[in-house]
């Protein structure tokens, strides 16, 4: 395989999902390319901590303010697979009523914070996402496995099957940007930590929507809590930019507490609800500057983001569309 620069990588990575898609689903019914599965679209508040110290007071941060969310909650297969099938789960929050700067001109007035239940991103640079994109669409998954083994990388693969997993639910789990982010002058990563007081249980026989099925058992009595935490660079050698494979020490740099995630009770199984999680687009580009995202792979995901968004959308015959906090309060 040639070798190519990022913004050949990105392109031809876009080129490639498009080709699968179009392969995989007829116009009018086109899903995300990652991430299709919807488990359920939460309403949520994003309350950010009182009293933080001057130095993390940055971006949505400035000042004490509860915020409204909605928060996509997701199987990660390119496939939309049986629950039974162990996998990792995405947690994407849209913040609404966010002011200041943005990185893109589309997202109106929200903020996204991307999260997986991982710590890292096995396939941590652009050039083994782009390499595992094209072998698993237009070559041969093995031929991927022995290119992995040739280079000593075997391990990638090892980690990825045995961190998926058969959770409770999504909502007792922990969950990382894996990707990092700057927040102000400084670089962070941010983290997800489940603090609800009811715990789910694994059904005695799991069934294709038992993810779903326990988030709503959990909601239909109980909030979910979830602690949204930062944890910053301390050097680049330690904690590398441009590979998210690489876990940031937590001994060196401990995750910090920013704000609290509060999912009220409710009812989210609704048509209604399932109709918005197919439209809502999220990106780590949609955030403030100062909360922009680094690296070679988030700049790659603005792009590739983009562009797959603007492509199911076209295909499905629906206009982008970014929430405010008026349709928030009148959505169920």
């Amino acid at each position: 395989m040639p070798k190519y620069n990022d913004e050949q990588l990105t392109q031809n990575i876009i080129n490639m999902l498009k080709e699968k898609l179009t392969k995989d689903y007829s116009p009018g019914s086109t899903k995300r390319d990652a991430h299709p599965k919807c488990l359920g679209l939460l309403k949520a508040y994003f309350i950010v901590a009182r009293d933080l110290p001057k130095e993390y007071q940055v971006g949505i941060f400035k000042e004490p303010k509860t915020y409204s969310a909605f928060i996509r909650v997701s199987n990660s297969n390119p496939k939309i697979n049986s629950d039974k099938i162990k996998d990792f789960r995405g947690f994407s929050i849209k913040l609404l009523g966010v002011n200041g700067p943005k990185c893109t001109k589309d997202e109106k007035y929200t903020q996204d914070f991307l999260f997986i239940n991982n710590e890292t991103m096995p396939l941590g640079t652009l050039n083994l996402f782009h390499d595992a994109i094209y072998y698993t669409t237009k070559s041969n998954p093995i031929i991927f496995g022995v290119k992995l083994l040739l280079n000593g990388k075997i391990g990638i693969l090892k980690d990825i099957t045995k961190n998926q997993k058969h959770d409770t639910s999504p909502l007792d789990i922990k969950y990382f940007s894996t990707t990092p982010y700057m927040f102000g002058n400084k670089k962070v990563k941010y983290s997800l930590v489940p603090r609800s007081i009811y715990q789910s249980q694994l059904p005695k026989e799991m069934t294709p929507t038992y993810l779903t099925n326990n988030m709503q058992k959990h909601l239909q009595s109980h909030e979910a809590i979830f602690d949204f935490m930062v944890q910053f660079q301390t050097t680049e050698k330690a904690m590398p930019t441009n590979d998210a494979s690489i876990k940031w020490n937590e001994d060196k740099s401990p995750f910090i507490k920013l704000a609290q995630i509060k999912i009220p009770i409710q009812e989210f199984t609704t048509k209604e609800r399932e109709e918005l999680a197919e439209i809502l687009s999220f990106s780590p580009g949609h955030a403030l500057t100062s909360h922009r995202p680094i690296g070679d792979i988030n700049i790659a995901r603005i792009k590739i983001y983009e562009e797959m968004s603007k492509f199911r959308h076209f295909r499905n015959k629906e206009k982008l569309f970014e929430p405010d906090e008026r349709y928030f309060n009148n959505i169920d």
